[in-house]
């Protein structure tokens, strides 16, 4: 049960079929929780609605063809650019692993295959609000198969220091900086500049790749 204090996520949505728009509103408004605020079927239309509406979430396609803008990566990384607080999800039929690596190399918050899209969209919504990134096991099949992921290159030997190994399987059991910090004590500026240091030699660029990264050797 909702506790009524606190006010529901309120969530955009943005897909040029309205068909799916409706069936993804159905499952979110299942949780007192969630709440749809606007809908967008262009991306001229979302971004009037972003400029308009107060939400916490972008729930978005990754291509929605227009006369004004059909590259989805060039969208997400408008909205990351002026919305740059705002968590952005994005559903997608994609199955193109540099596609989808370039999606997350944007800082989206989650990624998500339509087809498992009912099954999983809870538990990224529920990791969402932890502000933890999410990734559908259907992509991650993707982006560990043989051959397609970058990462797969250098798994046979990684050069990580003692520390950085010490801090990125804290980081797979959902620590923040901040509590890797306490828990070492060490300071937060040491923690970051090790993360950093880890991610760079694991060839990942943010938190949703390294996520993946983790989950696809089996340290998380």
């Amino acid at each position: 049960m909702t506790d009524p204090l606190i006010a529901p996520l309120r969530i955009v949505l943005a897909d040029d079929h309205p068909i799916f728009r409706i069936g993804l509103r159905a499952v979110l408004e299942r949780d007192p929780g969630l709440r749809v605020v606007a809908e967008a079927a262009s991306p001229k239309e979302l971004t009037r609605c972003l400029g308009e509406t107060e939400c916490g979430l972008l729930i978005t396609d990754f291509m929605m063809p227009s006369q004004d803008q059909s590259d989805g990566l060039r969208l997400i990384g408008y909205v990351r650019r002026h919305w740059p607080k705002l968590p952005i999800l994005v559903v997608t039929m994609l199955t193109n692993p540099g596609l989808l690596r370039a999606i997350l190399n944007l800082g989206v918050a989650g990624l998500l295959g339509k087809a498992s899209l009912v099954n999983e969209l809870p538990a990224a919504i529920a990791s969402l609000k932890r502000n933890k990134p999410f990734v559908a096991q259907s992509i991650r099949s993707i982006l560990a198969a043989p051959g397609d992921n970058p990462a797969s290159q250098i798994t046979g030997h990684v050069d990580l220091s003692p520390r950085e190994m010490e801090i990125t399987r804290l980081l797979a059991q959902g620590l923040s900086v901040n509590e890797i910090a306490v828990q070492l004590n060490r300071s937060k500026q040491t923690i970051s500049a090790q993360k950093v240091s880890a991610m760079r030699k694991l060839g990942v660029s943010n938190d949703a790749a390294l996520y993946i990264y983790l989950q696809a050797h089996g340290l998380k």
